[in-house]
């Protein structure tokens, strides 16, 4: 019998063991979950009630419990003092408050109702009769303004089929990773000319030959090298049409159209960094025994130094044009694709020749070797600089800006949302800063809406 008592005392014992090891563990698995729950999640941050404290008494206690509770000083700051609480419940008459942010560091739901209850008590108030500024709701993000886009606007890289349209350029996309892209580009903007004052226009495809085996920035660059070839053609009507606010264009591209070509290189090593090309160049020299449309040439007068009396009429020829250079793509948020910033930096060649028109029994002609006629081309250091600077935000309303210095000439471009993510506002400006007065060099300012579709 003392046998039997004794088994079902060492039963009665493992089971009250076995017990408390359930409920420890329970507990553990309690405490875990709720610090869970009361640890937000800083991409959410932005969609809860949030405000900032601006009452002096306040932030001085705030600062106090989060420097009592062993938090680095250079990390606090009492100017900077943010709560976040959850959504408010019609029946309850506080706020719960779900973090509080002073400065870098901050405290979480449990760690507030331990080290500051009382002060607590005060800050959640539903009315809130303390000095305070709410922070505002942030819209959530698409998913494509969440992922690494460089070229947002025109040309995005997540996309199977996309197309655009503007008075600038019109891009066309097949395929999402090895597609082409096919652009229609009004103006040389390289050279400073933006819209119809370069008097040409092109059309290129684009297409990757390098795929990028770098896993850190593949998502973004997703090629190594990017090829584009086309041709380039001249406007007939020397007229602005309905874009009659700016002035009228005084430069002429040749007969006989351009061969455009060019390239981004980016470094296998540093996908960010890489260089750059692109040039315009003319199929045919000017030949004096081909007639031409007059109509069609935008001139000026120049004085003859041959014969005082008979002025020349001069239609200037945008000829060779192109940059090289280096570039540097930089995101601001290594891992949040929100801004981006690119740098270029490098060397300008812009080239125009006066041509006389010159009139006989048989038609117009052009000739370039007219006394008189000047050929106009880099000679001084600020003619050959090519620098450029963009920065896009392609957050919950994408947009973007840039400046160019190249040809001695400052070129600046802005794009703002109008509706969602398919109509735009895209605005340029550009104004020559050398010294020579040039007739063809003029200040263009050009506004255009931007229809932007995206498969």
């Amino acid at each position: 019998m003392a046998s039997y008592i004794s088994k079902f005392k060492l039963l009665i014992t493992l089971i009250v063991l076995l017990a408390s090891t359930v409920v420890s563990k329970s507990d553990e698995i309690d405490s875990t979950s709720l610090v869970c729950l009361k640890t937000i999640d800083p991409g959410l941050l932005p969609y809860f009630p949030r405000w900032s404290l601006c009452e002096p008494n306040l932030q001085l206690q705030v600062w106090q419990v989060f420097n009592l509770n062993g938090s680095n000083p250079k990390n606090l700051d009492k100017s900077n003092i943010r709560i976040t609480a959850s959504p408010i419940n019609p029946e309850e008459n506080s706020y719960n408050i779900l973090l509080i942010e002073c400065g870098s560091e901050k405290m979480t739901a449990d760690i507030i109702e331990s080290k500051m209850k009382s002060l607590n008590d005060k800050l959640s108030v539903l009315q809130r009769n303390y000095c305070y500024k709410d922070i505002p709701i942030a819209s959530p993000p698409s998913q494509a303004q969440i992922e690494a886009i460089t070229n947002y606007l025109e040309m995005p890289t997540n996309t199977t089929h996309s197309f655009s349209l503007s008075a600038f350029e019109q891009t066309l996309k097949f395929g999402k990773e090895d597609g082409y892209w096919i652009r229609s580009i009004i103006g040389t903007e390289g050279a400073g000319y933006p819209f119809v004052s370069s008097g040409e226009a092109k059309v290129v495809v684009q297409h990757p030959l390098y795929v990028n085996e770098d896993e850190a920035t593949k998502n973004y660059i997703p090629n190594l090298l990017n090829f584009h070839v086309g041709m380039g053609y001249r406007f007939k009507d020397t007229s602005n049409g309905i874009a009659s606010f700016i002035p009228t264009r005084s430069l002429n591209a040749a007969y006989g159209g351009k061969g455009v070509f060019g390239f981004d290189f980016h470094a296998p090593f540093e996908p960010n960094f890489g260089i750059s090309f692109h040039a315009e160049v003319p199929m045919h020299r000017v030949d004096t025994a081909k007639s031409i449309e007059a109509a069609t040439y935008a001139t000026y007068y120049k004085e003859n130094p041959l014969s005082p009396r008979d002025r020349l009429t001069i239609a200037p020829l945008l000829r060779i044009t192109g940059n090289a250079g280096v570039f540097y793509n930089w995101w601001l948020e290594p891992g949040k694709y929100e801004n981006y910033v690119r740098f270029d930096l490098g060397v300008n060649y812009t080239e125009v020749q006066e041509a006389s028109v010159v009139k006989n029994e048989n038609g117009y002609f052009l000739n370039d070797r007219v006394k008189g006629t000047n050929l106009f081309h880099p000679t001084e250091f600020m003619d050959w600089i090519y620098a450029k600077v963009e920065y896009r935000n392609q957050s919950t309303f994408p947009f973007g800006l840039s400046a160019q210095f190249s040809n001695q000439i400052f070129l600046s471009r802005v794009y703002l949302p109008l509706i969602g993510s398919w109509l735009y506002l895209d605005a340029r400006y550009s104004i020559p800063l050398r010294s020579e007065n040039r007739v063809f060099d003029k200040s263009i300012f050009m506004i255009s809406p931007v229809l932007r579709l995206n498969i």
